[in-house]
């Protein structure tokens, strides 16, 4: 599995976008709480990359949920 952005969930919950890369399905995973928050926030700009780009309000959101209220 090769983790390929974030998604929120409808709740708020963050999650990360995973795919296989034998038979390429894609799958979300819950952020656990031994997961580094700078490697989590790297996925922003490779979804970025990718096309699917977030707006600034959810960059910040993925920022505050991984490190807390400024």
């Amino acid at each position: 599995m090769k983790p390929i952005g974030l998604k929120f969930k409808t709740d708020g919950e963050l999650m990360i976008v995973h795919k296989c890369l034998k038979c390429q399905k894609i799958s979300n995973n819950r952020i656990a709480g031994d997961d580094l928050p700078n490697i989590i926030l790297s996925l922003v700009q490779i979804q970025k990359d990718s096309g699917n780009l977030l707006t600034k309000t959810d960059i910040e959101w993925v920022h505050d949920v991984l490190f807390g209220k400024a």
